[in-house]
C-alpha cells in the first residue's frame, strides 16, 4: 500500500535557497490546511471507505475458468461472480435473459438464435461481442479439451456462427429442451485468448487472471483469498456491494469461527457441518440464516432387474415402511425437504403428486398380497422358501452409512431384511451401481441446471454405462421424457413432467429420500439475498448485484 505521508524536504546546506525553502514550507502548511478544511480526512465530511463483504468457503482456488469449475466449488463460486453466459437461472430454475437479451427458436427445435445485449463490455473495456460467444462454444466443443466430460458430447454436436456482431446461431443434431440451461456456461473473452489451443487452456495463466462481464472484477487471487470489486459497467446494473472477498478456509469448523469472530460475513454451510458448530452459528447475534434447497437429492435405488427388487408389491412395501421424514429430523436435523419425485420442490418443473407416504401396515398389507408371508417367530419374510432379504450398499460417507442403518431398522419391521454393506465410494461407482450389479443402495443424484430426467430413467440408460442407475424401463415414461426433451414451450414441457412425476409415483423404480436444504449464514447488515433453489452451491450469488449493505468495517484482507 502506498503512504499518503508528504515526502520530506531535503535539509538546505545554502543560505542563499533559504527563502525558497521557506516558501514551500508555508505552501505545504497552506495545503494541509485546506485538506483539512474541504476533505476532513479525520471524520466527517470526507469519503467513506467502499462497502465490503467478505464471505468464507471452505478449500481454495485451482482454475477460475468456466470450462474447468466443475472440478472445483471455490472456482465456480468466483467464476460466478466474474462471468456471465447468455442465459441465467431464476431462482426456480427458469432460463432468463443475461448477455443475450432475447432468443429465438425455429419450429423443429433444432435452431437457437441468440440477440445479444448491446453495450455490453469485458472487464477489460473492450466490447463484447458474438465472436466471444462462438469461441467459447467452439472451444467446449473441441474434442481436446479437458472440459466437463458429462457435456463433452453435448458440445461436440452444436455448430454455433455469429450472423454479426450481436447475434449468434446454434445449430443442434436434435431438439434438445435443456440447451437454454447449459447455455448459462460463462462466456470466455477472445481478444485475450485467441491464441490458447484447446489442450493448453487448462494450465493457462487466464485461471488465476480471470476476465469476465459479471457483476464483479477480480483484482487479485492467491492461497489466502480472491479480492473482487463492483463492474461499474454490469449489464444489469452496477451492485451494491462494491467490495467483495472470498476468503479461504482448510475446514468447515475454521470457517464457522469466522463468523463467530465477526472476521466474515458469510458462509454457507451442508449438510456436512459438525452439529455443534451449527448450532453454534444459529446463535451467533447479528447473523441471520436463509435456507437453499438443492436440486440435487438422495435416493434409496432399487435395481429393478434383480430379485426380490423386480417385484411391485416388495418396491411399494419399501416405499410405505421407510420413514423419511424421521431420517430427516433425526440424522439432518431437520435440513431437508421430502423427495417425492426426482425433480426438486421450488423449481418450474415440479409437481405436487400422490407419493407413498409412511404407511407400516399398508406396507404389511402390500407384502402380504404379493405371497411374502412371515413365518411364526420368525422376522424376515418368505416365498416359496426364499427369504424376503437384500444387500443394501452404501458408500463410507457417515452421513449416508447411518441413513442406511435406518433403512434397514425400518425395513425389518415390515419383515425385509437388508444387510447393509459400506463401499469405498469409487468402487461403489464404478464396480456396483453403473454395472447394476448390485440389488439397493443409498447414493444421490445431482440432475444439474435443467430437471431433465432423461439420463436417469429413460430407459436407453439403463445399458452400459448409463446412469439409469435402477435398471427402470417404461415405454411410457420413455414417451414422456423424448417428448420434453423436444418441447420448447416451458408450460407444455411442465405438463409433461407433471405426467412422469405422476407414473414415477405409481411405477415406485425408487424411493426418493430427500433434497438436502444447505443454510447460508450472513452479516444482518446485508439485504437482498433471495434464497431459492441450489442448483450448484454458487446458484447463492444469482441476485448478488442486487445485496445491498450497511457500511462495514473492514475485517482484514
Amino acid at each position: 500500500m502506498m503512504s499518503s505521508r508528504l515526502p520530506e524536504a531535503p535539509f538546505a546546506h545554502h543560505r542563499r535557497l533559504w527563502p525558497l525553502v521557506a516558501g514551500a514550507v508555508g505552501a505545504v502548511a497552506l495545503l494541509i490546511v485546506l485538506i483539512f478544511a474541504f476533505l476532513d480526512p479525520l471524520g466527517g465530511s470526507g469519503r467513506e471507505p467502499p462497502v465490503r463483504y467478505v464471505e468464507g468457503v471452505v478449500g481454495a482456488n485451482s482454475k477460475v475458468n468456466p470450462l474447468f469449475v466443475y472440478q472445483n466449488e471455490v472456482d465456480r463460486d468466483i467464476a460466478a461472480l466474474v462471468f456471465s453466459g447468455l442465459t441465467r437461472l431464476s431462482v426456480d430454475g427458469t432460463p432468463e435473459p443475461a448477455l443475450a437479451e432475447s432468443w429465438d427458436v425455429s419450429s423443429d427445435g433444432k435452431t437457437y438464435t441468440f440477440h445479444l445485449r448491446p453495450g455490453v463490455s469485458w472487464h477489460t473495456g473492450i466490447e463484447f461481442t458474438a465472436d466471444d460467444v462462438v469461441f467459447t462454444y467452439d472451444m467446449l466443443g473441441d474434442p481436446l479439451l479437458q472440459g466437463d466430460p458429462d457435456q463433452a458430447q453435448l458440445w461436440q454436436s452444436i455448430d454455433c456462427a455469429a450472423g454479426d456482431a450481436q447475434t449468434v446461431t446454434c445449430e443442434l443434431p436434435e431438439p434438445f429442451a435443456p440447451f437454454l440451461s447449459f447455455a448459462t456456461t460463462g462466456i470466455l473473452p477472445k481478444h485475450i485468448l485467441e491464441a490458447v489451443t484447446a489442450p493448453n487452456m487448462l494450465d493457462d495463466p487466464f485461471n488465476f487472471a480471470p476476465v469476465g462481464t459479471g457483476p464483479y472484477r477480480l483484482t487479485r487471487m492467491d492461497a489466502v483469498h480472491a479480492l473482487l470489486v463492483a463492474n461499474e459497467d454490469y449489464y444489469l446494473g452496477v451492485p451494491g456491494i462494491e467490495e467483495i472477498e472470498i476468503r479461504f478456509f482448510p475446514t468447515v469448523s475454521s470457517a464457522a469461527a469466522g463468523i463467530v469472530g465477526a472476521e466474515i460475513d458469510g458462509l454457507l454451510v451442508d449438510l456436512t457441518i459438525d452439529p455443534q458448530d451449527f448450532l453454534t452459528l444459529e446463535d451467533v447475534e447479528g447473523a441471520e440464516s436463509y435456507p437453499f434447497s438443492r436440486s440435487a437429492y438422495t435416493s434409496l435405488y432399487l435395481n429393478n432387474h434383480e430379485t426380490p427388487l423386480n417385484d411391485h408389491f416388495v418396491r411399494e412395501a419399501i416405499a410405505h415402511a421407510v420413514d423419511a421424514e424421521a431420517i430427516i429430523a433425526e440424522l439432518l436435523g431437520g435440513r431437508g425437504l421430502s423427495a417425492d419425485t426426482p425433480i426438486a420442490p421450488g423449481t418450474w418443473a415440479h409437481a405436487d403428486v400422490n407419493a407413498p407416504q409412511l404407511e407400516v401396515e399398508l406396507a404389511r398389507n402390500l407384502l402380504d398380497a404379493g405371497g411374502w408371508e412371515l413365518p411364526p417367530g420368525e422376522t424376515v419374510r418368505r416365498r416359496n422358501n426364499v427369504e424376503l432379504r437384500f444387500s443394501l450398499l452404501t458408500d463410507q460417507d457417515p452421513l449416508r452409512g447411518a441413513i442406511a442403518d435406518a433403512i434397514a431398522e425400518y425395513l425389518l419391521e415390515v419383515g425385509i431384511e437388508a444387510v447393509v454393506v459400506r463401499e469405498p465410494s469409487s468402487s461403489l461407482v464404478t464396480d456396483f451401481l453403473i454395472p447394476r450389479e448390485y440389488q439397493a443402495a443409498v447414493f444421490g443424484w445431482d440432475p444439474g441446471a435443467d430437471p431433465d430426467p432423461y439420463p436417469a430413467w429413460h430407459s436407453s440408460q439403463a445399458i452400459g454405462d448409463g446412469r439409469n442407475l435402477a435398471a427402470y424401463t417404461s415405454d411410457e415414461a420413455d414417451a414422456i421424457m423424448e417428448a420434453a426433451r423436444q418441447t420448447t414451450a416451458l408450460e407444455a414441457r411442465r405438463d409433461l413432467y407433471v405426467q412422469f412425476q405422476e407414473l414415477f409415483v405409481q411405477d415406485i423404480p425408487s424411493v426418493p429420500l430427500y433434497y438436502p436444504v444447505y443454510t447460508y449464514f450472513v452479516s444482518s447488515r446485508v439485504d437482498g439475498i433471495e434464497p431459492g433453489v441450489l442448483f450448484t452451491p454458487a446458484s447463492r450469488f444469482a441476485n448478488v448485484h442486487e445485496w445491498t449493505a450497511s457500511l462495514m468495517p473492514d475485517l482484514g484482507g
